[in-house]
């Protein structure tokens, strides 16, 4: 379990707690994210990364940043991909991201590949979290597609997904981590009904 039990919050809090801007972390409605393989190594190579002023001095940097954030909140993170176990496991460790997974599904595990749902099933029922609680990150329409039939809110990588996906973004790397998230549960409440 995380030693961290508020973390500073860069967008508006619905609930008010007076916490000096500190957000709890039971305020987020999604607990796990599953992103694509091809969306992850994509971040690490995003070119329009050096155009901005970022405190990190590469892109793979701020994506590690991002997922220590991701873990200081108790999100825990998966990868799903239709490619083999030998490519993923290779790129991660070149990466040193390996460690930042706490599940990986690939085409070694499952007997139908994306767009059948059953890849994120499995990484949902190895984190012990629901549709409800999880969130997908995809770069294809066949990802997209079985977010979806998975019942899992899904985030496209836009241009290439617009009009499938739940919501679209350019990178995770473009927009504040909290805003990410916030945007999440915000749409996810209403796509469920909870808003």
């Amino acid at each position: 379990m995380s030693p961290v039990s508020y973390g500073p919050s860069d967008v508006v809090n619905p609930r008010g707690t007076p916490f000096g801007g500190m957000v709890p972390e039971s305020f987020w409605l999604t607990k796990a994210l599953l992103f694509d393989f091809d969306w992850v190594v994509s971040e690490t190579q995003n070119p329009n990364y050096h155009k901005k002023d970022y405190e990190h001095p590469t892109p793979l940097a701020a994506l590690k940043d991002c997922f220590r954030t991701l873990r200081s909140y108790e999100i825990r993170l998966a990868l799903t991909s239709n490619r083999k176990s030998e490519e993923i496991v290779q790129t991660l460790h070149e990466l040193n991201l390996a460690e930042d997974f706490d599940n990986i599904r690939c085409f070694d595990d499952v007997k139908e590949l994306k767009p059948s749902p059953e890849m994120h099933q499995l990484s949902m029922d190895m984190l012990g979290v629901k549709p409800i609680r999880a969130a997908a990150f995809e770069t294809e329409l066949s990802g997209v597609r079985a977010a979806k039939a998975a019942g899992v809110f899904c985030v496209g990588m836009a241009p290439g997904v617009d009009g499938e996906a739940d919501m679209t973004i350019a990178s995770f790397l473009e927009t504040p981590l909290l805003h990410v998230l916030e945007k999440i549960d915000k749409n996810k409440k209403i796509r469920f009904g909870m808003a």
